[in-house]
């Protein structure tokens, strides 16, 4: 077995240890110290002295980025993949927004042949289902005529498809809760978004089987004094964990930093959101069945409906530490740690510990990717890119 070991600033759950190892072999974290001595027993050196080592991020919302649609380009998912890691994403969730069946028979299977990313680029979690069960009101840049009530039958279908692992739906709708009941009986984490639900149903739901909420505050019930809504419930909540699309954009940065304060790094995490337009050219793109144009900005339908986002996981861990003044080790466990855990992979992902899957974001001065790790090989460096 080959050990390799990372030198330099080593970011942990709480703190950055200034001279830190980080050793792994065979794909795995075999060791982490704080002196550095670890290098030592290693077959390979790697020095990283004025960076930031992190566990690589972890994106449970992408629609797409760097030309290539999820949902209608299955087949490219290998190269959105490779091409995510320049992001400091090592894992992600392929997003399929509702869309007619025909197109979920497609794209599906095609993700969930590509599940694990065995090629070396970011790792398929497996696919995040956002829709069709929606909020008509709320349903954003989703197409109305695929948004469609509760059907069991329907979900059924579609969770044998692929791998589905997250699914976003309305919780107030009548007949979400058997949708909810049978998402999470097959191992889907259920997540509340697109939804107009009041404060006591959302309450109520993430009592239940609803751990998630998608991209906070945005296609949901407004908070209000009297009525907190979605979001409000969240807030309340000690236990739902909520995805945040920190572009400065999707939700204002002071607004960032209250749901930072009311949730902490535990059950805030980063996404982006991101469709083909992210990381490409000013240009018309496809999300689905939908024409988004894209200024370098916020994309947007022809209506003027926000749809998706511009942004990166680099990015978004540069933006919550301005928005929040939070501390590098809290951004990295909103941008790896607590998104892992959410989907169930905390045992594996989103740490800097012995037996996690050795994914590694090296981290510049600036804060822009210098090189990413993943399974324990080097999958890209900036400098040879």
């Amino acid at each position: 077995m080959t050990l390799v070991a990372l030198r330099g600033p080593v970011v942990t759950d709480y703190e950055v240890w200034p001279e830190g190892t980080v050793l792994f072999g065979d794909g795995a974290v075999a060791d982490v110290d704080r002196e550095g001595t670890l290098a030592e027993d290693a077959d390979e050196v790697y020095e990283y002295p004025d960076a930031l080592i992190l566990p690589g991020f972890v994106d449970l919302q992408v629609n797409g980025a760097f030309g290539v649609d999820v949902a209608s380009e299955p087949t490219r998912l290998a190269e959105l993949s490779r091409a995510l890691l320049s992001t400091g994403t090592t894992a992600y969730l392929p997003t399929v927004i509702s869309s007619p069946e025909a197109l979920y028979e497609e794209a599906l299977p095609a993700i969930g042949r590509d599940t694990g990313g065995s090629d070396g680029g970011a790792e398929v979690l497996g696919v995040h289902l956002e829709g069709p069960f929606l909020n008509l009101q709320k349903r954003g840049a989703h197409a109305a005529a695929h948004v469609v009530p509760p059907d069991p039958a329907l979900l059924a279908r579609l969770l044998d498809l692929g791998p589905v692992r997250m699914v976003t739906l309305a919780p107030e709708l009548r007949g979400a809760v058997d949708l909810i009941d049978q998402a999470a009986g097959r191992g889907a984490v259920v997540s509340a978004g697109h939804s107009d639900a009041r404060f006591e149903l959302a309450y109520g739901a993430f009592d239940g089987r609803v751990g998630g909420v998608t991209h906070l505050f945005n296609a949901s019930s407004p908070m209000h004094h009297r009525e907190p809504g979605l979001p409000g419930a969240a807030f309340a909540h000690p236990r739902v964990s909520c995805g945040i699309i920190a572009d400065g954009h999707h939700v204002h940065p002071e607004m960032v930093g209250l749901a930072f304060r009311m949730l902490g790094p535990d059950r805030l995490h980063l996404v982006t959101d991101a469709i083909a337009a992210a990381g490409a050219p000013a240009g018309e793109y496809r999300l689905a069945t939908r024409t988004v144009y894209s200024n370098g900005g916020v994309p947007k339908l022809g209506s003027g409906a926000i749809a998706g986002s511009v942004l990166t996981m680099e990015e978004a861990f540069r933006n919550i530490l301005a928005f929040t003044g939070c501390t590098i080790p809290e951004a990295a466990r909103m941008a790896s740690t607590s998104p892992a855990r959410l989907l169930g992979e905390g045992r594996r992902k989103g740490r800097l510990v012995p037996g996690y899957d050795a994914d590694v974001t090296v981290l510049a001065p600036d804060l822009s990717v210098e090189a990413v790790w993943r399974g324990g090989r080097l999958a890209y460096s900036r400098a040879r890119a």
